[in-house]
């Protein structure tokens, strides 16, 4: 298949600085190689390009070929990432492993000081988001960057076990918000990269499942070195063989993560130029270092960034809730802190089930938001039976509340879907970061009131915490649906310009856009899906 006119230059259909030849005004698409997309900067460069295009086409129609390349990426990027999300979770929710295991009485910690905790974690998390994200784009080397935040992170978890009171805990956790803020949006700027947009869906769920197997690792883990009996107090332990494991994972990010499918080191230039060519009809990219105003500006106008971050919002006040407090609501049901730490492994099960289920099948379906739907509902119903179980902290049913206890660990592939959905859904790389950017925020702004809704004074019965997952859960519904709505219409809006062009004049301006780096709102052949 040639991509061009002129067998001498191979990627000039992609370079959008040359005046369109069907469109009446003479189209360009882009100023500058500076202002285009890094993967049209390497094509456009290419000092064999006549040579690499053969290849790349070649390799692209032969099915064996092709899948060998997909398994590669797949090789490549999937484990580094899931390995990546695996300890960004476990981290994270260490706090509520060691809530059981006597970190609350070694610091002294009194009242809201534990809930506090939890919201410190996210208040670091929300200050650093913009400024790592857009550091982050300007440096234009993702897996370094992200690597190293990850040791960094890691030194900051070990040193929890240093800590004797509240203010020392404060500053570890409110530290290791800061340096894992910028995990999730470069985990979703990688799949953009790499993968087509009915494959966005499950290679997502591939490193978000992690969020469950943690439970189940941690759970298990937490639950052996409780039984330690040392001058070094268990929950100590763990935070120190946890942090040595994370900075061992952030040198290999730094090492093997690629940052982007031009800087793949182990890839060939064909399969370089292969692998950019088999995602140009998603019509979004790879990256470009310049941060671009005008994008910016589009993603605080753009009514779908607002609705992403409403329902980012709703999913996380119950996960800010649950995450911290799980294994505290275990015992309130009358199990032992030890059965509490152990019983965190089924409920990651059902987690991890649910999420690889969800992606698999958003991406078959090639419908994001009835499945997430169906993800949501069974933890409103986990949560109702919470309420109607143990309305007061005097369980009724013991086994029917550990049922519910399960039933929440569904919602969480919600908050997978939209990554997916920001991942497939947005175009321009300073519009993407920028979204990505207000999308965590959001995951913050939810998780600290999430922490909040679990208050003390009504422990053991946590009545407002159980009746929040309902009432959150219940209005993400309608959020999603009315994205699905507004994403429909955009699509027959395009559709409807499209009507009206010449044939050539679409395959002309179609191939010019695909790495223009031009945002989705800016671009006719953006298809979005719902």
């Amino acid at each position: 298949m040639s991509l061009s006119r002129d067998p001498e230059k191979p990627f000039e259909a992609f370079d959008g600085r040359k005046a369109s030849l069907y469109t009446d005004n003479g189209t360009v698409t882009v100023a500058t190689l500076k202002d285009a997309d890094e993967a049209l900067q390497f094509l456009a460069n290419h000092p064999r390009a006549v040579e690499i295009a053969e290849e790349a086409n070649a390799l692209l129609e032969d099915p064996i070929q092709l899948k060998k390349l997909v398994r590669k990426i797949d090789l490549t990027i999937a484990p580094l990432l899931a390995a990546v999300y695996f300890l960004q979770f476990l981290d994270k929710t260490t706090l509520s492993y060691t809530a059981v295991m006597g970190i609350r009485t070694d610091t002294h910690l009194k009242g809201q000081d534990y809930s506090d905790l939890s919201m410190l974690f996210y208040i670091g998390f929300l200050v650093a988001e913009f400024p790592t994200q857009f550091l982050a784009q300007h440096l234009s080397r993702l897996a370094l960057y992200l690597g190293t935040n990850i040791m960094l992170w890691g030194l900051v978890l070990g040193s929890h076990a240093a800590c004797t009171s509240f203010a020392g805990l404060a500053i570890c956790r409110t530290l290791l918000g800061v340096f894992e803020s910028c995990v999730a949006p470069i985990l979703v700027l990688i799949i953009a990269m790499w993968y087509k947009k009915e494959e966005q869906g499950r290679r997502v769920s591939w490193f978000y499942v992690c969020n469950s197997l943690t439970q189940i690792f941690g759970g298990v883990v937490a639950y052996g070195v409780s039984f330690a009996h040392s001058k070094f107090a268990s929950w100590r332990i763990f935070y120190v063989a946890i942090g040595a494991m994370t900075v061992g994972i952030g040198a290999l990010v730094c090492v093997f993560l690629p940052d982007s499918p031009v800087k793949a080191r182990r890839f060939t230039d064909m399969e370089k130029v292969a692998a950019i060519l088999r995602v140009k009809n998603n019509q979004s990219g790879t990256q470009n270092a310049i941060l671009k105003k005008g994008q910016i500006l589009e993603s605080f106008k753009d009514i779908r960034i607002y609705l992403i971050c409403l329902a980012t919002l709703l999913s996380s006040i119950p996960n800010g809730g649950l995450s911290n407090f799980s294994s505290i609501l275990l015992t309130t049901f009358g199990y032992t802190s030890q059965q509490a730490l152990i019983l965190s492994a089924p409920s990651g099960a059902v987690g991890a089930v649910c999420v690889l289920l969800v992606g698999y099948l958003s991406d078959r379906w090639h419908n994001r938001s009835i499945v997430m739907l169906i993800c949501i509902l069974p933890t409103i119903l986990g949560a109702g039976l919470m309420v109607g179980l143990d309305p007061n902290g005097i369980p009724k049913n013991k086994a029917g509340l550990l049922a519910a206890s399960f039933l929440t660990g569904t919602f969480g592939a919600a908050f997978m879907l939209l990554l997916a959905w920001n991942a497939s859904n947005i175009a321009g790389h300073s519009k993407k970061v920028t979204t990505n950017a207000l999308t965590l925020v959001s995951f913050a702004v939810g998780n600290i009131l999430g922490t909040q809704t679990f208050q003390a004074k009504q422990a053991p019965g946590y009545i407002s915490g159980k009746i929040s997952i309902i009432a959150t859960l219940s209005a993400l519904c309608f959020v999603v649906v009315a994205l699905r709505l507004y994403n429909d219409r955009l699509n027959r809006i395009n559709q409807r310009v499209l009507s009206e062009m010449r044939e050539e004049e679409k395959d002309e301006l179609r191939e010019k856009m695909a790495f223009a780096d031009q945002t989705d709102r800016r671009n006719i052949f953006f298809v979005y899906t719902h």
